[in-house]
């Protein structure tokens, strides 16, 4: 059983945050819903817990059990003040905002390497602690932070920030000198773990890996051919929903530089069927998994020697949920389900992508969505606008990488619509994206790329009646990105 620390924090990006900083120092660490139940999270391995909470947000539906003493416990934000009141104390309320504060620290391995000084911190409330808790910390000579007496308790009004190298330095210190975990979360081990879990899942039989083109799926299939040798097949579905030439690029990357061939499935007027007349971005994304579990099963009953089908589920995929996924039933078969990279975070993916050597242009593949294309024509799905669609994000992909800017963005991408005032014409909206706080915000293009983006699409894209450039952050983006 895998040593961990785990995470309890209503806000998915505190969570993933605290979890992968941890991960990040080569600690295990495992996000877990905020109203787990202390006797279904303390099970076998678990090494300690970290609670978040915003200050002045709702603790509701957090199992105080978990504060008995079974393992330690890092009480950090608003979860501090519900600490301190549960075991007797009291808190007076904090004027909302950032302050600045002097923060004073007791001698105590939990703030090894954390110097004191002036901070700006969300405003803390001052502390009036019971007997059973001692301070370890003040802001400005007000207790914001305290161990209790006899438990392995610490709570701090403290907050787990991005780029902070304090608080991070704070959760390294609880999870190796208060917990015991030791620095085991490494590539190499990751590596060796999923090999020995398809080796477990696949012990006989031929393995069926479905390869998109993406981090995923590549480092699964390096991982099984590592695993299984020539028992596997891998395949690719073409859709029909790629952008140009990837197919191609796809088969050819992975037969020439990572020495695996790929069986190419065309299923591109399934998937054009199944998707006409649909317009929600909802829809489109169930209909093409569903589907894409189809063509698999239809590969399935081509091949009776498969036995086991290896999925690149990632936990930014899965994040907060239980259980495996559900084995695949073809007619009388029953295909074994396995998920070698369930356990990692996105970027640990593409670390791992690069430890195997696998090529840029698989570890730098911009994110995609699962229904493709489909999802960025904004409205029902012919192969004439995916063409047009296609043809658009050609020409700005072509412009973007001829000047060099895509080293510096997440993503970069066409969507396609109807015009609203041109009745049978399109829109062309562009969109670039870059990495900020956590989300992504519009990236400020140069103009003359935009101008010679737009003067392409309008001359080169039949329908084309207006180009946009979209400024929206990502938080305010939908289901798009």
């Amino acid at each position: 059983m895998q040593d961990t620390i785990l995470v309890f924090s209503r806000s998915r990006e505190q969570a993933v945050l605290a979890a992968r900083t941890l991960r990040y120092r080569e600690v295990y660490c495992l996000p877990v819903p905020f109203d787990t139940p202390a006797a279904e999270a303390l099970r076998p391995g678990v090494r300690g817990a970290v609670v978040i909470c915003e200050c002045g947000g709702s603790m509701d539906g957090f199992d105080t059990a978990l504060l008995d003493g079974s393992v330690p416990v890092l009480a950090l934000g608003g979860a501090a003040v519900f600490v301190c009141e549960y075991f007797g104390g009291s808190a007076e309320e904090a004027v909302p905002g950032r302050v600045a504060v002097t923060l004073s620290m007791n001698d105590d391995t939990l703030f090894e390497g954390i110097d004191p000084g002036e901070r700006m911190l969300p405003a803390p409330s001052a502390l009036n602690l019971p007997e059973a808790l001692k301070p370890i910390a003040t802001a400005t000579e007000q207790v914001i932070g305290f161990q209790h007496t006899q438990l392995p308790l610490y709570a701090l009004q403290y907050p787990i920030e991005r780029n902070d190298p304090d608080s991070a330095q704070l959760l390294f210190n609880f999870a190796s000198a208060v917990c015991g975990m030791q620095p085991e979360w490494t590539e190499d081990a990751n590596i060796d773990r999923a090999i020995e879990h398809i080796r477990e899942c696949a012990p006989e039989g031929r393995v069926l890996c479905a390869v998109s083109g993406g981090v995923d799926s590549a480092v699964c299939a390096r991982l099984t051919s590592m695993a299984v040798g020539d028992r596997l097949l891998c395949v690719f579905i073409d859709t029909g929903l790629f952008r140009e030439g990837e197919p191609e690029t796809v088969a050819e990357t992975f037969r020439s530089e990572i020495g695996i061939e790929v069986e190419r499935v065309d299923a591109h007027e399934s998937f054009l069927r199944a998707l006409s007349g649909v317009t929600s971005p909802r829809d489109k994304e169930r209909i093409a998994s569903q589907l894409m579990t189809q063509v698999l099963i239809k590969q399935f009953m081509h091949e009776p020697d498969i036995q086991t089908i290896v999925m690149g589920t990632n936990l930014t995929d899965t994040l907060f949920e239980t259980g495996r996924t559900a084995d695949i039933t073809a007619g009388s078969r029953t295909i074994r389900v396995c998920e070698p990279i369930r356990s990692l975070f996105k970027d640990e993916v593409r670390r791992i992508a690069g430890r195997l050597s696998l090529p840029a242009v698989i570890t730098g593949r911009q994110p995609f969505p699962s229904s493709g294309l489909a999802l960025r024509v904004m409205t029902n799905v012919t192969a004439e606008r995916l063409q047009l669609l296609r043809k658009a994000d050609m020409l700005l992909r072509t412009e973007i990488l001829e000047g060099g800017h895509d080293r510096r963005l997440w993503q970069f991408y066409a969507t396609l619509s109807e015009n609203p005032d041109s009745p049978g014409g399109y829109a062309v909206c562009l969109r670039a994206t870059q990495t900020a706080q956590g989300g992504a915000v519009a990236a400020r293009l140069p103009y003359d790329l935009l101008e010679r983006t737009t003067e392409k699409i309008l001359a080169e894209v039949p329908g084309a009646a207006r180009v946009v450039y979209d400024l929206t952050p990502s938080a305010h983006y939908g289901e798009l990105e």
